[in-house]
């Protein structure tokens, strides 16, 4: 959210009915929506506000990680563990510093939902085409919820399109048990299990193909379930 839209590309007037909802219970309304960048659509321009806003509930949908404590705030892609941003805590607020958007940003605790992005992503990633024509058929909730740029850089699709080469017809194998062992570290898991575990740890033989998964709480538990790998190994089978 933010009170000038100078920032923002393809600003357009606001119909929707909601409105800004401030700490002393007061709403203000918005005149606008644009979008800063293709992470960040759907911002709000409310000429009242006095700082700059950015959703919590937004960046984790655009997969950063955030954590807080009494020295301030650092924001992490999910994806490739960079540090994007870091801020200092004033007072209760989170003044954002060299991110890609403007510095005068400041973190909120208020949701922004973005329509076209969140059902892009449930729907698997289709491209602005097939969206579109979802939206103008009605299947989509209400279509005015949606900004009229419906176009994505998107890297999950970008990625799924692209080829890979093809996996070679011989390849090293092992001519007993034990003798190589393919291991391979999975998370951070979307969403948290039962047992409230995020890691899964694989140890597959290359000469039976038998798979072991186990699952972790975190990655610092990795050397201590190969141990227990080795152990059982070396127990039940006999092998070293």
């Amino acid at each position: 959210m933010t009170d000038n839209s100078k920032a923002l590309q393809d600003v357009c007037k606001y119909d929707g009915e909601q409105n800004i909802q401030i700490a002393d219970d007061r709403t203000i309304p918005i005149t606008a929506i644009g979008n800063l960048s293709p992470a960040f659509t759907n911002v709000f321009v409310s000429p009242d506000l006095s700082a700059n806003l950015i959703s919590v509930g937004q960046l984790v949908e655009n997969d950063y990680s955030l954590h807080f404590d009494h020295r301030g705030c650092r924001v992490q892609d999910h994806v490739s563990g960079q540090v994007v941003a870091t801020g200092p805590k004033v007072g209760r607020l989170f003044p954002l510093q060299s991110f890609s958007i403007p510095r005068s940003v400041s973190l909120g605790c208020s949701s922004i939902t973005s329509t076209s992005h969140l059902w892009h992503k449930k729907l698997g990633h289709p491209n602005s085409v097939i969206l579109k024509h979802l939206v103008k058929s009605g299947n989509l909730n209400n279509r005015h919820e949606f900004s009229s740029h419906l176009a994505f850089d998107c890297a999950s699709r970008k990625l799924g399109k692209s080829k890979s080469l093809s996996f070679p017809m011989q390849g090293s194998r092992a001519s007993t048990c034990f003798e190589i062992i393919h291991t391979d570290v999975w998370g951070v898991s979307p969403v948290l299990s039962h047992a409230q575990y995020r890691y899964s740890v694989t140890f597959i033989d290359d000469y039976s193909r038998f798979t072991w998964v186990y699952f972790l709480h975190s990655k610092a538990d990795v050397f201590s379930i190969f141990q227990t790998f080795v152990a059982l190994v070396e127990t039940i089978f006999y092998q070293n």
